[in-house]
């Protein structure tokens, strides 16, 4: 068993996440978690304002909830943002308007694995067995994904060729060791890779052979009191990036394996550095 897989809480554990506008009004969202072996689990259990997929596209069989198409130019980023296990690509759409981040087409795939006896919930790789298998499916799907939407305006308009758009991939708990896997093998067009609560399974693997530029920005969020993704997971994972020549950015804090109004702060705040802030992109 891999190292996330250790000393998983007995049970759900209940958290709330509330954030708000950085405006003057305020909005404020809740979510359930829930820790199963390697991964977590997130329930929406509150409205958030104006958030509701523009389309459905399916990749391979799977589906990918699309939005922001609407307010998208040709050239705005791809931000594709990974689910935890045992659950789907619907309760990361929150975060779509949390981050706070400019005009972006927001890709939301669900995992390609079923989960035994949980009816609707999805993975990225078995959580008992945390098989290569799995988890190298799963990148090759994700590379698919990133060039389908990355890419696939860049046939002629107009007499000119488009360049493919930028990518973030971003993930929380299994959807973070997928972002960290999928992102820095991508031959495309990476610009930001951002891990909430995850690590590398097999750097060894992972990073034998990079494809993202060494420039690129990555951000890691690790609780301190996280019971699945522990201290010795993050600072192997910091040392294979290094290692390689990256320089990732690490954010602690003093909580569990979980997402919080705190966490999604900083990864705003890292994303628009990167991007540029809202009414500005790069």
């Amino acid at each position: 068993m891999g190292r996330a897989g250790i000393q998983a809480p007995v049970g759900p554990s209940t958290a709330r996440w509330a954030s708000e506008n950085k405006g003057d009004k305020m909005r404020r969202s809740f979510l359930n978690y829930a820790a199963l072996g390697g991964a977590g689990i997130l329930f929406l259990t509150g409205s958030v304002r104006g958030q509701s997929p523009d389309s459905e596209v399916y990749i391979q069989g799977h589906r990918c909830l699309v939005m922001g198409s609407d307010a998208t130019s040709s050239d705005s980023p791809v931000v594709v943002i990974l689910h935890g296990f045992g659950t789907t690509a619907d309760d990361m759409v929150p975060l779509c308007a949390e981050l706070q981040i400019p005009s972006c087409l927001f890709v939301l795939p669900d995992g390609p694995l079923r989960v035994d006896r949980m009816p609707g919930a999805r993975a990225w790789y078995d959580r008992f067995t945390h098989s290569r298998k799995d988890v190298e499916r799963s990148r090759d799907y994700l590379f698919e994904v990133m060039d389908h939407f990355s890419k696939g305006n860049s046939e002629a308009e107009e007499g000119k060729t488009l360049k493919p758009r930028p990518v973030v991939i971003m993930g929380f708990s299994q959807g973070a060791v997928m972002s960290l896997e999928a992102g820095l093998n991508y031959k495309g067009a990476i610009k930001a890779v951002v891990s909430m609560s995850g690590y590398m399974g097999h750097p060894e693997l992972t990073m034998a052979h990079p494809k993202a530029p060494r420039k690129t920005d990555i951000l890691m969020v690790h609780g301190t009191l996280d019971p699945v993704v522990q201290d010795e997971d993050t600072q192997i994972t910091l040392s294979a990036l290094r290692k390689a020549g990256y320089h990732p950015v690490l954010r602690e804090f003093m909580m569990g394996h979980k997402i919080t109004a705190a966490t999604v702060r900083t990864v705003s705040d890292f994303l628009q550095k990167v991007l540029g802030p809202i009414g500005n992109p790069n």
